[in-house]
């Protein structure tokens, strides 16, 4: 017995649920959770757990926007890459899959290394500590605007190749201008980097 195109339908909704929100949220909520376990982790042995949560509370304006950042373009990386395996199943159009995120690691792990300055010395490389512990704010400030530059040239792209169902949430987030978003994401990123960094030196 065939299924009604009813029953094809329900299925294939649940499909696109599962792959275009479920699958998406899940993997961004763990790239959350890994990048801040890097951060606690690598912390925690420089120092003592209670020293990562405590600097984590005294920096939340940066490391709350980086973790939050990275989560949400892995969320969307594995988005796109969802809705591009859906198209070669002729269920919606098929386009090309980009993402950038990784800055947020470094800025992440740049901001807690300047805590190793005992140790550094006995490597050679205390001037890199000095240069860390000096410019951490502009260090994770570099890290909030690359994630938000990011996130802007991810849902430019989403939204130039039609990588959204008509109706859908993402088509509703994409229906901003999203070229100027981006170009203003930069504009607006550099003058903030610039005024942090002149207010450090």
């Amino acid at each position: 017995m065939s299924k009604t195109s009813d029953s094809v339908a329900v299925e294939t909704n649940i499909n696109l649920f599962q792959q275009l929100t479920l699958m998406p949220l899940f993997f961004g909520t763990a790239g959350a959770a890994i990048l801040q376990g890097v951060y606690f982790t690598v912390l925690s042995l420089l120092n003592s757990p209670m020293y990562a949560w405590q600097q984590f509370i005294y920096l939340s304006p940066w490391m709350v926007p980086l973790v939050a950042g990275f989560g949400i373009q892995v969320g969307i990386y594995f988005y796109m890459r969802a809705f591009a395996k859906l198209a070669k199943q002729g269920i919606t159009g098929s386009a090309p899959v980009a993402a950038s995120a990784g800055i947020s690691s470094g800025s992440m792990i740049a901001c807690c290394l300047h805590h190793a300055v005992d140790v550094l010395p006995l490597l050679g490389i205390s001037a890199v500590a000095v240069f860390l512990t000096e410019y951490q704010s502009f260090l994770l400030s570099v890290g909030v605007v690359s994630n938000l530059i990011g996130l802007c040239f991810i849902l430019f792209t989403i939204k130039k190749h039609h990588l959204f169902l008509e109706g859908g949430a993402m088509s509703k987030i994409v229906s901003f201008n999203m070229r100027a978003l981006f170009y203003f994401s930069i504009i607006a990123g550099a003058v903030a980097l610039a005024f942090i960094f002149f207010n450090q030196i």
